[in-house]
């Protein structure tokens, strides 16, 4: 029975430990010009350009400045929900990270909102907006 008990925990824990590796990696969106770097489980990526400790992850691209994902609020095998900062620290966003087939879908859930950059012009970027995994 005991053999029995700790085989269903052990497997339990490897499940749970292959859906959160999902959302580690690196993500591109080309028509937006966004790329993202995650490791949601642990506090580990450097940010490039940027003297800081480690983060969780980071969005980088046509955005008003890099957004760094500083804090992770909840994760399980369907869905993320991360606290993003910009890199001035004047703004913060929460952001739904969802898996998709082939990456991420990104949602921006109330806050401030992350702008994109398209002629020199802030614009709204689509709720939500994806981001493919690249190899």
């Amino acid at each position: 029975m005991k053999k029995t008990l700790f085989l269903l925990l052990m497997l339990e824990a490897a499940i749970t430990a292959e859906a959160q590796s999902l959302y580690n990696g690196s993500f591109f969106n080309k028509e937006l010009n966004i790329r993202g770097k995650f490791h949601l489980e642990q506090k580990d990526i450097p940010v490039p350009g940027l003297e800081l400790d480690s983060c969780y992850g980071y969005l980088q691209g046509n955005l008003n400045g890099s957004w760094l994902i500083m804090r992770v609020k909840s994760l399980d095998e369907k869905k993320a929900v991360v606290r993003a900062v910009s890199e001035r620290g004047a703004d913060a966003q929460d952001l739904e990270i969802k898996l998709t087939a082939d990456g991420v879908s990104l949602k921006q859930v109330g806050g401030s909102y992350i702008k994109g950059v398209a002629n020199k012009k802030y614009v709204k970027l689509p709720k939500p907006f994806t981001l493919k995994r690249e190899e």
